[in-house]
């Protein structure tokens, strides 16, 4: 195991900014092309054409659950006014639990598996910096597709493996997944094998084998999961701590459609707080299977990149029975955070890992 020096990046998330608005940001760097983006940015003042204009559109309805048109953008052309006249209560699409985060490419293709929130967005620098010339995916939980989901990490893997068969067929895929998303990958790796499906290789961000970890109540849940929505969604902005004792979902779910959705939020009715309960749904599933598994050994090639106080990797160490190669990052930061904040040294190891030159 190495350790490797690794440079911050500067993180371009603004207090007060939603995540619908973090999310068009980074699809508009990415089609445009460009290093930076504002939310009054004009989309085509700013090197945006008919083309570029269709593919944007395909993003955000494809990553969002929108239904935009180019005559939507013709009309709102800034990020802004876009997220303040046509954002429906969506921060996800509802639809599919795997969605297409880049174009196709020639490369075989990543499936970034979501962390314990159920979101996927957080692996959108990863996908702008790893999409060219490469399919891109997002695992989603199925609670925001409005799906039955299992508590149980084999039951839970096992579903998720029918989506990708059903998604990929034979295709070859790798796995990547980030804190919870990671030892989903894992489960999910073990019965690729069996079933003969086409993954590659796995990739694990801090991930942790937390399965020695005491149950809590559901209060308690409910502050655990208000907490890591806003530590992920606003990192920047300061939230009052809420005591168990004082936290009602009622409450817990306004707070976090503020965040996902923007002050304007309550324009669309309980629709805001609705998705807001999805996601609660797909963190309390998946803490409740991490909570009860206890990993077989299995043979696969693995990269493991740890955060400076992850202490599991001995754990890993005996499941991983295959070729791993294993980083600790010189960071301050863990789990998700890491592909936002360290993203460029993330996804120049996946690159190397993966071993497919351009």
């Amino acid at each position: 195991m190495s350790t490797r020096p690794t440079a911050p990046e500067e993180c371009e998330v603004t207090p007060g900014h939603s995540l619908v608005e973090q999310t068009l940001v980074e699809i508009w760097k990415t089609t445009l092309d460009r290093p930076s983006v504002g939310l009054d940015d004009d989309f085509f003042a700013t090197g945006g054409d008919s083309l570029l204009a269709l593919v944007t559109i395909e993003q955000i309805n494809q990553r969002l659950g929108w239904a935009l048109n180019m005559g939507d953008l013709l009309r709102h052309r800034t990020i802004g006014a876009l997220s303040a006249h046509k954002a429906p209560a969506k921060a996800a699409n509802t639809e599919r639990a795997i969605i297409r985060m880049s174009n196709q490419g020639s490369r075989t293709p990543l499936l970034f598996i979501h962390p314990g929130l159920g979101l996927v967005d957080g692996y959108a620098r990863l996908v702008r910096l790893l999409g060219t010339d490469r399919g891109c995916y997002g695992l989603q939980s199925p609670h925001i597709s409005a799906m039955d989901v299992p508590d149980d990490m084999r039951e839970l893997a096992a579903l998720y493996a029918d989506l990708i068969e059903d998604e990929f067929g034979e295709d070859e895929f790798h796995l990547v997944g980030a804190c919870a998303g990671g030892v989903i990958g894992y489960e999910i790796a073990r019965i690729a094998e069996e079933r003969g499906l086409g993954l590659r290789k796995l990739v694990i961000v801090d991930g942790y084998l937390d399965g020695s970890a005491p149950e809590v109540d559901e209060a308690e849940r409910l502050v655990e999961y208000r907490d890591d929505v806003l530590r992920i969604v606003a990192p920047h902005t300061t939230y009052p701590p809420l005591a168990p004792a004082d936290a009602t979902p009622e409450g817990v779910y306004r707070e976090i459609a503020a965040a996902l959705f923007g002050a304007g939020w309550e324009a669309h009715g309980d629709g805001g707080t609705q998705f807001a309960e999805r996601l609660h749904k797909a963190f309390r599933t998946t803490a409740r299977a991490l909570e009860t598994y206890r990993p077989e050994p299995f043979d696969i090639d693995a990269l493991m990149l740890l955060a400076k106080d992850n202490e599991t990797f001995p754990d890993w160490r005996k499941a991983i029975t295959g070729e791993l190669t294993a980083e600790v990052m010189d960071s301050e930061e863990h789990g998700l955070r890491l592909c936002v904040t360290d993203a460029a040294h993330i996804a120049a190891r996946i690159d190397d890992f993966v071993g497919e030159g351009q």
